[in-house]
């Protein structure tokens, strides 16, 4: 027996198992000994003495584990001093604390003890949380919590779309299946397959804390939440959602009133587009149609327009389907869903008869509207017309087609402006190249003018190694712009439009200096700030083919 204490070594010097155990223990004695210490702080309780206590006690338990000849009788003799100390203060503290707050070694205690735990721990690691709007924090949901899931996905969801700036993200859900896709700069990604069921507690989930009507499945709804990302900022989400026998879809806008109040100057227009438009600006009468195809910026290019003009020294009316941009002081009035044209035309006549200055259109959908705002009252007043259409002659066939009478619609336009949006190549990764001299020709494009063109990469170099660029996270790309048509009617080309001498007016124009919508995306591609590519992508495969001279 002696020679066996005597061939004992401390644990120590055994292996390294036993070390990193006491080690873990000491971690966690440390904890729970600042832990009882804002106990004895915050009622009072003898705090000196009972650190003392408590403290000594660890010191003689760890010294017994450390050199107890045997490891397996020194660890619960030490455990024994160390759990005893605590023991005594436990009692203690029962007796002098209200019944309430005392400890109480059951399931319960147990239980919700884990839960404050598991809650605080879920506050701590939350890299996204929801917020109130008064800016409080919505507690992030912890392990047991239903919404739970959710809110893992949504973390998942938002940790990929924040950091590249995506603009929305769609939820399809079905009772067999869901999918979930981000849009970033115009262009779907889609994420990988989840299951209907977590689909929809994620919709559920968002419905809930914007203060929508989680079992109203059917109807469309729309609501508002702030997320606080941490280092990726603080974002509004924009939430609609509606149902039908097919599913539930939501559409999450991120940061929407960001990109819909944008100076004019900043959308995207040339230079010398830039210059045309300058006296349109300034002229407050006749009709400014702006022209897009769906999701290329006419609502943004609209909101622009309109927030050039001062609504407190001149008054500012518009009428909208949904107030894209709730403006200070404009007078903005809602089209009920279910007007119908008659009605619509007379909303339109209504708001012209309380003489405005300035008056914003979001769509044009009916020939009785576009009577109505090419009388003669457009020469008093400017008038802002949301049209959807491919380019401006598009725009003005639909604009002289729904008047019904060449004369009366020309002679009540001023000018109109067609855009696409264009992704933006990125600027720390962007590739510099040299382009085939054939393929300039094809496009339009001098050779001799051209040197170089520039095309998307995703990656930058770090020490000779290709690494994902930082910037764009790899995509190539970073943010949109706007690539414009403007043309600006002079009083030869209203006539021309009168006497629907269109092929002369297209020659006119072109006198004028206009730029087609193809030669200012390849005017952006040629400085750089986008690639011939994007430029076709955009606005349709040959586009950049198709430019003029």
């Amino acid at each position: 027996m002696h020679e066996s204490l005597a061939q004992a070594q401390p644990a120590v010097l055994v292996s390294i198992f036993k070390p990193l155990l006491v080690f873990a223990l000491l971690l966690i004695w440390g904890q729970v000994v600042a832990r009882l210490d804002r106990d004895m702080l915050y009622y009072y309780l003898a705090r000196r003495a009972w650190n003392i206590v408590i403290v000594g006690a660890g010191g003689v338990g760890f010294l017994l584990m450390v050199v107890f000849p045997i490891f397996w009788i020194g660890l619960p003799l030490g455990l024994v001093v160390i759990v005893g100390s605590i023991a005594a203060y436990w009692h203690h503290r029962n007796q002098k604390v209200p019944e309430s707050d005392r400890w109480i070694l059951s399931w319960d205690f147990l239980t919700s003890r884990f839960r404050k735990f598991s809650h605080a721990q879920a506050q701590k690691r939350a890299s996204i949380k929801l917020m109130q709007k008064d800016g409080a924090m919505i507690a992030v949901p912890a392990a047991g919590n239903p919404f739970q899931p959710a809110h893992a996905l949504l973390e998942d969801l938002m940790e990929f779309a924040l950091p590249r700036a995506a603009d929305r993200i769609d939820i399809a859900v079905d009772a067999a299946a869901a999918q979930i896709v981000i849009h970033i700069d115009g262009v779907a990604h889609p994420r990988e397959k989840v299951e209907a069921n977590l689909a929809m507690n994620l919709v559920d989930y968002l419905k809930h804390y914007s203060g929508l009507d989680v079992r109203d499945r059917r109807r469309k709804l729309k609501g508002r939440l702030r997320v606080d990302g941490g280092e990726l900022g603080t974002h509004i989400l924009d939430l609609w959602t509606f149902g039908s026998t097919q599913g539930v879809r939501m559409a999450v806008e991120i940061d929407k009133d960001a990109r819909l109040t944008i100076e004019f100057e900043e959308l995207g227009l040339l230079d010398s587009q830039l210059e045309q438009m300058k006296p349109v600006l300034k002229s407050l009468k006749r009709v400014v149609l702006v022209t897009a195809p769906p999701h290329h910026g006419m609502t943004t290019t609209l909101s622009s327009l309109v927030q050039r003009h001062d609504p407190y020294t001149m008054s500012v009316v518009t009428l909208e389907d949904q107030t894209a941009v709730d403006i200070e002081g404009v007078d903005h009035e809602l089209i009920p869903p279910d007007a119908d044209g008659e009605m619509l035309a007379n909303m339109v006549a209504a708001a012209i008869r309380r003489d405005p200055r300035v008056f914003m259109l979001s769509r044009l959908s009916d020939p009785k509207v576009a009577y109505v705002l090419s009388s003669d009252s457009a020469q008093d007043a400017r008038f802002y017309v949301g049209v959807p259409a491919e380019d401006t002659l598009s725009a003005l066939r639909k604009w002289v087609k729904a008047v019904g009478d060449a004369d009366r619609a020309g002679h009540a336009l001023e000018a109109i402006t067609c855009q696409r949006l264009v992704r933006r190549l990125c600027p720390t990764c962007r590739v510099v190249y040299k382009p085939d001299p054939a393929a300039l020709k094809k496009m339009n494009l001098p050779p001799e003018r051209v040197s170089q063109l520039y095309k998307a990469s995703g990656q930058v170099l770090v020490r000779d190694k290709p690494q994902v660029c930082p910037t764009c996270h790899g995509l190539g790309y970073r943010g949109r712009v706007g690539v414009f048509e403007v043309m600006v009617l002079d009083d030869r080309g209203r006539s021309l439009i009168a006497e629907g001498q269109l092929e002369q007016l297209r020659a006119h124009l072109r006198k004028n200096k206009m730029l087609w919508l193809q030669e200012a995306g390849l005017s952006r591609a040629v400085e750089g700030v986008t690639s011939v590519s994007e430029v076709t992508r955009a606005m349709g495969e040959g586009a950049a083919g198709r430019s003029a001279a």
